[in-house]
């Protein structure tokens, strides 16, 4: 077999557009084969240096495969040349993914050429097969050779991506045989010629699919073929010749002979056309008689002529069983210096040891035509057809080629013949591969071919990790042993499990991390071995049949399946992390068999959703077993539980529901609830128990513990002011339920339903200043004295829900006025009616416009409130959800977040806010929260979205500190922070927390952050005419120290709002503020206006540094720089259909 071995390179990123370099690391190795057999010559490379092929390579498009075109291809007609000194073949140019996802279908053909057409590609084959390859021209036969392949939709994967080319001419082989009449001198000095006649040359091929067909006549010359020995082959175009017409033109001594067929002659694509001819001679008269005595049609064999590589010619022995050396000494041969040994005849257990221990040379071995035979020696029967037990043990093979005649190969045939190369091929007739029987031949970097007799595989090619390909599995294998395929990285593509299949062993297929697709085990499977599957590659689904009772540890661990897991009906064990770190979605369900569940099963798989209710028949969850599984939303545990281990539900973040069946609480670990919003719904337990499940270590750490009940809506309360309010409630039943009573003043539709049903509330309205009511809707399960209620409040107030309030009109400026718009989230009926929340937004109010220049220029800004009303009172946090108008919460270490597509949706409905001047008005969120932690978010268009916390800290980081630093200085002013964190340089800094000099860089590019800059050089900062100017220059100048670092970053002014939160920007900053303010109005800015105009209050710069003079805040906990996000909120999807 021929091997190439071609590279592309790959990149490393989803999109390759965006200016990244892809890394090496990425590199895909695309190698091929040539589909023929090693029959007369080693299995060498065959090629020599220089050689040529085309290489394309075409995106899928979406789900469906490119068209292969000329050009415009991901790669077209890619040269290859091979480097014979390093075994290799170069690639003109690099090739990269698309991106992660894209599949690829790869072609290759050889020789190399400029085909103009991919469907009616001309070509030829040469008159003269006999030319040999002179002055960088390959010879006539090589050159007639066309090879193609295609390997089809191919995911990006970083291993090799095997590209199988076969022979699409067909090809005439004539042996001419010594009859009698010759002695053997008589015969080699008699001359010979053969010529292939009545053929045509020109061809036309299709490269999208290899096709070949005849495009031109026949010729009126013969094709002189290539000659070896007694052998001319000939490459011909498949073609048929009529019955009659004269195939070849035989001349023996002088004499010329025509061989004709009496029916139509068939050239078939791939495949040789064998005649063997005898030759007899008269010895009276001299006459010769030409006499077909075989005939037949064979794959293609490798050829004699291979582009001017070395030939390897085998020596061949032919073999009496056990007297192997005797054969070899026979034929004059040494054995300890023989290096490429074909055998025929019969050879033994004794022949394999002699072989193993005293051929120290040998490197290539043909047993293809050998037959081993039976033998009995030392108490141990050594069975006919049967390689035995460690014939070849860490041998220097390096070309192998299997007996014909073969039932078995035993325990380390080959283990460790590490210099082993190209594809491996068991032939048809065996029936058991042994364990251990290829171990560890890493040099195997072809393909596998497996035959269809296969019955059972042992550890055969555990630490193979460089073959690849798709690994075919025959029908009728029925047994793959331990450790079968581990480590066999190499392979890639979709595993189809034999339906035959009854057994799969302990690490099976072990990190075959290119196996991709979806995995079906057959219906046979009882039980999966422990880390059968661990670390593979499949990306698809995993289906398991019902048969199966017993997944032992880490079977499935690592893979990343998706989709539903559905578990069989019949399985009782599942061991440790069988299922963990996966993709698996959607609701999983424990069949009723189950007993037995090991620690951390289903860790990691964050898509599991949905509810997880454990049978009666498990009594223990071990620890970790769900850790992670963050989209889980509810457990049920029934009665029998009895202990659950540490870890079990850590960070399963979505749990808001639990209920424990068992009237005595079971043992709970330590940590086994971590991450669970402990405070934020009802554990639900048997009624006589509650006050046990109080005091019981893990499960007293809910705050809400009360009665199961078997019906619940969420949420469970809803408020409205005097206008109408609804709401969407959700009802969860354990059958049908209904609406048992509400007041009068609240709807429910539909009023009835069965089991989890959405349902609207709606509070209707009521005159202004009336009396504040409540109530409750009572659900009730049909036919059973159980119920449910919804608390529901209503609070007259002056103004109604979502109505805007205008604070403040502008009265400058071209443009209508500056929008800033302010919303409290957070915020109930009741907050919003006691008149607390409009006090506070109107004192926010105050402290945004009571520091310079925000002062001076207060008359160019339009202010609104709105009334957003919140379900729940207050902020959530990583352990607590609190049900709010825009999903507000702290988010532990980075600032705040919320739903901001709901935010700039909602603050369009403000009178003068468009989508033309959104990214012009500052949206201020007040959180009801005293915390200090505010954050801006901000979109580079401008748009900016600042979180300011009612914050009860002392000055200066009380709430009026945080609306100048976060709304002021960064919202509107787009201003730097100039606080250190950091001793440390920027451009040397390796902490995760804050931005470095890139984040630096983009918003300078924004035209932001000018009060900041990388260079101290006095003519280079944006500041510097301020230096210079008397009416400044006693203060303004230039600091190192800012955007979190000490070292490399230049301030203005020792102290500042955006260094502080004291109420003073320095002068750079109000110049910059004035800019932007001068800019929205549509008005033309002055810099002499600006000083004739500027206020310096500079009484107010205090000199204090963080963590001193009773500073409330850490570095890094609370004050946190802006989130820079891309594009613009114009292209979130509410806003985008907003009207």
């Amino acid at each position: 077999m021929v091997v190439l071995a071609a590279m592309i390179l790959t990149g490393c990123s989803d999109n390759l557009s965006n200016g990244n370099e892809p890394h090496d690391s990425n590199r895909i190795l695309l190698s091929s084969d040539i589909e023929q057999l090693a029959v007369t010559r080693v299995n060498d490379n065959g090629f020599c240096d220089g050689d040529k092929m085309g290489v394309y390579v075409v995106d899928y498009e979406g789900d469906y495969p490119g068209t292969l075109k000329v050009s415009g291809n991901r790669g077209d007609n890619v040269c290859h040349t091979f480097d014979e000194k390093n075994y290799k073949w170069n690639s003109a140019y690099d090739l990269y993914w698309k991106d992660k996802h894209t599949h690829i279908d790869v072609y290759g053909y050889y020789p190399y050429a400029a085909p103009e057409s991919i469907d009616n590609y001309s070509f030829e084959v040469k008159k003269d097969q006999s030319k040999e390859s002179a002055e960088g021209e390959i010879g006539g036969y090589e050159a007639s050779d066309f090879l193609w392949g295609k390997v089809a939709d191919v995911a990006p994967t970083t291993n090799v991506v095997r590209l199988p080319l076969s022979h699409r001419m067909s090809n005439a082989k004539v042996t001419l045989v010594k009859g009698s009449g010759f002695t053997d001198e008589e015969w080699t000095n008699t001359e010979k010629v053969v010529l292939t006649t009545n053929v045509a040359r020109k061809a036309s091929i299709n490269l999208s699919n290899g096709a070949v067909t005849v495009a031109g006549g026949v010729e009126n010359t013969a094709t002189i073929p290539s000659h070896t020995g007694n052998e001319w082959r000939t490459i011909v175009i498949p073609q048929t010749v009529p019955a009659g017409t004269t195939l070849f033109s035989i001349t023996i001594g002088g004499i010329p002979y025509k061989f004709t067929k009496s029916e139509a002659m068939t050239y078939m694509a791939g495949k040789m056309m064998n005649f063997g001819i005898k030759v007899d001679k008269n010895t009276t008269t001299g006459d010769y008689k030409l006499t077909l005595i075989s005939e037949s049609i064979t794959p293609w064999e490798n050829d004699h002529v291979t582009h001017n590589a070395t030939a390897k010619e085998y020596v061949v022995i032919n073999s009496t069983a056990g007297h192997l050396k005797e054969a070899i000494a026979k034929a004059n041969k040494d054995y300890s210096l023989l290096k490429n040994l074909k055998l025929t005849g019969e050879i033994n257990k004794i022949d394999f040891d002699f072989m193993n221990k005293e051929m120290t040379k040998l490197e290539s071995l043909n047993l293809k035509e050998v037959r081993i035979t039976a033998l009995y020696q030392s108490g141990t029967n050594y069975a006919a057809d049967e390689i035995p037990s460690n014939a070849f043990f860490s041998k220097g093979l390096v070309h192998l080629i299997l007996p014909d005649r073969l039932k078995a190969i035993n325990d380390f045939a080959f283990a460790c013949c590490k210099s082993l190369v190209g594809s491996l091929i068991i032939p048809e007739g065996v029936e058991r591969l042994d364990g251990g029987t290829f171990y560890d031949c890493t040099g195997l970097d072809g393909t596998l071919s497996l035959p269809s007799t296969l019955k059972s595989i042992g550890a055969s090619f555990e630490g193979c990790s460089s073959l690849t390909g798709n690994l075919i599995l025959p029908e009728g294998l029925e047994s793959l042993g331990s450790e079968a395929f581990m480590d066999c990285r190499g392979f890639y593509g979709e595993l189809h499990l034999p339906s035959s299949l009854t057994k799969i062993g302990a690490n099976a297929f072990y990190f075959c991390t290119g196996l991709t697709g979806s995995l079906n085990l057959p219906s046979g499977i009882k039980e999966v071995g422990n880390r059968s599957f661990v670390g593979c590659g499949f990306d698809g689904t995993l289906t398991l049949p019902d048969g199966i009772e017993k997944i032992d540890e880490f079977a499935f661990s690592g893979c990343h399946f998706k989709g539903n897991l559905i578990l069989p009906k019949n399985l009782k064990l599942i061991g440790q992390h069988a299922f963990s770190d996966n993709n698996f979605s959607g609701e999983l369900t424990f069949p009723s068999s189950l007993t037995t569940i090991g620690e951390g099963t289903f860790c990691n798989n964050a898509r599991l959703s949905g509810t997880l209710e454990f049978t009666e028949n498990i009594t223990n969850i071990q620890k970790d077993v769900f850790a992670g599984c963050q989209g889980i939303n509810k457990i049920i545990f029934s009665s029998s539980i009895e202990n659950i281990g540490d870890g079990a539900f850590t960070n399963c973040h979505g749990i808001s529901s639990i209920i424990s069946k068992g009237e005595t609480p079971a043992h709970v670990g330590t940590s086994t609830f971590d991450g669970v919003a402990k405070d934020n719904f009802t554990l639900e337990v048997p009624e006589p128990s509650i006050s046990q499940y109080q005091t019981a270590s893990g499960w007293r750490d809910f705050k809400r513990i009360a009665a199961h009940h078997e019906l619940f809506c969420r949420p469970s309360i809803a408020c409205a002011l005097n206008t109408e309010h609804r709401q969407t409630l959700v009802i969860d039943a354990e059958g049908e339920w209904e609406v048992a009573s509400k007041p009068d003043w609240c709807e429910v539709s539909p009023a009835n339903g069965n089991k989890k049903t959405e349902v609207t509330l709606t509070i209707k309205s009521m005159a202004k200043g009336a009396v504040n009511r409540d109530g409750k809707v009572v659900f009730r399960l049909k036919d059973k004295d159980y119920t449910h209620e919804c608390s529901v409040s209503q609070y007259g107030y002056e103004y109604g829900e979502d109505e805007w309030v205008t604070l403040q009109k502008a009265t400058k400026g071209n443009n209508g006025g500056i929008n800033i718009v302010f919303l409290g989230d957070g915020f109930n009926a009741k907050d919003i009616a006691s008149g607390n929340y409009l006090k506070n937004v109107k004192q926010e109010v105050e402290y945004f416009f009571g520091i310079e220049p925000y002062k001076t220029y207060r008359s160019y800004f339009n202010v609104y409130v709105a009334m957003p009303l919140s379900t729940e009172s207050g902020i959530g946090t990583v352990n607590t959800i609190r049900d709010n108008r825009f999903g507000t919460t702290f988010t532990g270490g980075v600032g705040l977040k919320a739903d901001y597509d709901e935010i700039f949706n909602y603050a369009l409905n403000a009178p003068t806010v468009n989508k033309s001047n959104l990214n012009q008005t500052l949206i201020i969120i007040i959180p009801n929260s005293t915390e200090y932690g505010g954050i801006t978010q901000m979109w580079e268009d401008g748009s900016a979205i600042s979180f300011c916390p009612l914050s009860t800290y002392s000055y200066p980081l009380d709430s009026r500190g945080v609306i100048q630093h976060e709304a002021g200085g960064h919202g509107f002013g787009k201003l730097g922070d100039e606080y250190i964190y950091h001793n440390s340089f920027i451009d040397a800094c390796q902490c995760n927390c804050c931005g470095h000099v890139d984040a630096f860089n983009w918003a300078k590019s924004l035209g932001w952050y000018d009060n900041l800059s990388l260079t101290g050089k006095m003519h280079s900062v944006t500041w510097s005419h301020l230096i210079f100017d008397d009416r400044y220059s006693d203060i303004v100048d230039i600091y190192e120290g800012g955007f979190m670092h000490n070292r490399g970053v230049f301030r203005s002014e020792p102290n500042s709002c955006m260094n502080n939160d004291i109420p003073y920007y320095s002068t750079i900053s109000r110049e910059s503020i004035v800019k932007r303010i001068k800019q929205y109005a549509g008005e033309n800015f002055s810099f002499e206006d600006f000083v004739k105009n500027d206020k310096r209050e500079a009484s107010v710069v205090e000199s204090r540094a963080f963590g001193t003079n009773g500073d409330e805040r850490t570095a890094g906990l609370y004050q946190h720089s802006p989130v820079f996000h891309k594009t613009s909120p114009l292209k979130m999807k509410k806003v985008r259909i907003h009207r």
